[in-house]
């Protein structure tokens, strides 16, 4: 049934004639709503953001290689995670500065899953050798705080794509009203 939706929501949309001007302007505010130029805070967040993932690559490889001889694997593993982890978002950093821009619906989503997904799988790893450590409650609250910054950040993403998709459609109800005003136009002209 939804195929059959899709097939003839797009035979009506290949039918619909489309002003060029007009569509030529609503995908240029689009792109510019959803592409936002990196300038002053935004830039220097994002190299911060830059720095902190090279530490935590330097940082958290160099313990897992060079320092973990007396670690317990999961620990050892740990700092492996925390290695790739640091590694692949600075390499996201790297390639969101180069842009200039940042995509609000994929680049602040993916940075924020990033860190969630990090955050909850050391956190299960803890959890799972949690009678290795002298004083569990210490690490499970510390690592509940780490756990509400994840999601307060995830959730922000997931709000500012939301906010993003419903600008971007409200944008498609504007031209898609100021095409049909034309037509109307045209059409008194035309009688």
């Amino acid at each position: 049934m939804s195929r059959t939706k899709q097939s003839f929501r797009n035979q009506l949309l290949d039918m619909e004639s489309t002003n060029p001007t007009l569509q030529e302007r609503y995908e240029s505010e689009v792109e510019a709503m959803i592409e936002k130029q990196l300038v002053g805070r935004e830039k220097a967040g994002h190299i911060l953001g830059l720095v902190l993932g090279l530490g935590f690559l330097i940082g958290f490889g160099n313990v897992a290689i060079f320092m973990s001889d007396g670690l317990p694997l999961f620990a050892r593993a740990s700092f492996i995670l925390g290695s790739l982890f640091g590694g692949a978002f600075a390499a996201m950093e790297v390639v969101i500065l180069r842009k200039g821009t940042i995509n609000l619906k994929t680049d602040s989503m993916a940075a924020a899953g990033a860190v969630w997904g990090f955050v909850v799988i050391i956190m299960t790893i803890f959890l799972l050798n949690a009678d290795k450590f002298p004083d569990p409650t210490r690490m499970l609250a510390a690592m509940i705080i780490f756990e509400i910054m994840a999601g307060l950040q995830l959730l922000k993403a997931i709000v500012e794509r939301s906010e993003v998709k419903t600008q971007e459609k409200l944008l498609e109800i504007e031209y898609q009203i100021a095409a049909l005003a034309e037509k109307l136009e045209s059409n008194e002209t035309g009688e």
